[in-house]
């Protein structure tokens, strides 16, 4: 019975093709638009998990006056060598080192450019936490107040010309000669730029007695929520706060990433919101064209009614008629989704250093086609309802 149904109602489509197009185009822009953006959404979320967890997950962050996760503040309270000693005090902590950093005007070959300024203590441990790997010439010496790192993308990017090996970079006009380049894994720290010993760096900046962010690795057998918690308390005691009142930010890669969900949740919500509105616009549709299919077939449901046909009958065929026109919208609305969220990650692949993937699973595809199919019913449902109710013998006497 529900074959005949739906063989009767491809039939009835074929019949009014260019209006059923029509109608298909409201419901594909609805699907297309919320399958991509979970697609995208998801896909993100996996992805900056994946790496949090991955460069950060035995790592704690910490950061002045309640500071952003990734770049360092700038804040009228300041971590301190002292906040640096406290930190390593704490029995959960196998190691901790602090970074200062600093936008300045660079000069290269005649180009000027404002870059990051990094200052990192040399030795390996630091270059451990925060996952720097030279990939060109030599690491930093202690001894060296004149060289630099550039780190590899933005050796590429920040001038017209590459800046390559022994090249002069002018800084506050002093001249540095690049000794090798580097990348770094720890993408939470944003470390990226042009990197000297902290020492230099403190007189570059101007920085003399403060850090920018203190990364600090979990010993084993804590978890980076104890390891955190154990920070706060020697901080609040070092600096003689009460709970409540810290003047520093302590976190931990689960809570970037809890952070960066909420953010995301917020403007997949209103994209989703977007989406819905253009699904009810597709529903309307429907429910126009199937109005309109209901006027024009009033003969044919005379006919139907005089042969046999009851009403519920009569009602499953308009409604399983119009729940096919959202499902054939929402089969190609997933197609093109799937097609436009691979797209944008080969955008954001090439914008942003992570291993982008879109999310794309069976269930996300059957069910945005089941969810369009109970769109196209629902807005199906008064028209059947009205193609059910009418009399055979005026049925028929009509047209």
């Amino acid at each position: 019975m529900f074959l005949d149904y739906f063989r009767l109602s491809i039939n009835n489509l074929r019949h009014r093709k260019r209006r059923s197009r029509l109608t298909i185009i409201g419901t594909l822009i609805g699907i297309m638009a919320v399958v991509s953006l979970v697609s995208i959404g998801q896909g993100l979320e996996n992805s900056v998990a994946s790496e949090l967890e991955e460069l950060g997950g035995d790592k704690v962050f910490i950061s002045p006056g309640g500071g952003v996760s990734g770049r360092f503040s700038d804040t009228t309270f300041k971590l301190t060598e002292d906040d640096l000693r406290a930190i390593r005090r704490s029995q959960s902590i196998e190691n901790a080192e602090g970074i200062i950093s600093g936008n300045l005007q660079v000069s290269f070959r005649r180009e000027t450019e404002y870059m990051t300024i990094v200052g990192m203590p040399v030795s390996d441990e630091a270059s451990g936490i925060f996952g720097i790997e030279n990939t060109e010439g030599r690491p930093l010496r202690p001894t060296d107040t004149g060289s630099v790192l550039v780190e590899e993308e933005e050796s590429t990017e920040a001038f017209d010309e590459e800046v390559l090996l022994r090249s002069s970079l002018e800084i506050e006009n002093e001249e540095y000669s690049v000794v090798g380049k580097y990348t770094s894994s720890d993408t939470s720290s944003g470390v990226d730029g042009v990197m000297m010993p902290i020492d230099r760096a403190r007189e570059v900046l101007d920085k003399p007695d403060e850090y920018g962010q203190i990364t600090a690795k979990t010993r084993d057998g804590y978890t980076p929520a104890e390891a955190a918690e154990e920070i706060r308390r020697n901080l609040r005691n070092e600096r003689g706060v009460d709970e409540g009142d810290e003047t520093f930010n302590v976190r931990t890669a689960e809570d970037i990433i809890r952070s960066f969900n909420n953010q995301l949740s917020i403007i997949r919500g209103v994209l989703l919101g977007i989406g819905g509105i253009s699904l009810l616009v597709g529903g309307i549709g429907i429910m126009n064209t199937m109005y309109t299919s209901v006027t024009e077939r009033t003969r044919e449901i005379g006919v139907m009614k005089a042969v046999g046909a009851t009403k519920r009958q009569i009602l499953a065929l308009f409604m399983i008629e119009s729940g096919m026109v959202g499902m054939i919208g929402g089969l190609l609305g997933a197609t093109v989704g799937i097609g436009l969220s691979f797209l944008a990650g080969i955008a954001i692949r090439s914008s942003v250093s992570i291993p982008f993937q879109p999310y794309v699973s069976i269930e996300l595809i059957l069910g945005s086609v089941f969810f369009s199919f109970i769109v196209g019913m629902i807005s199906g449902a008064l028209p059947a309802r009205k193609a059910s109710k009418k009399e055979p013998v005026e049925a028929l006497r009509f047209g």
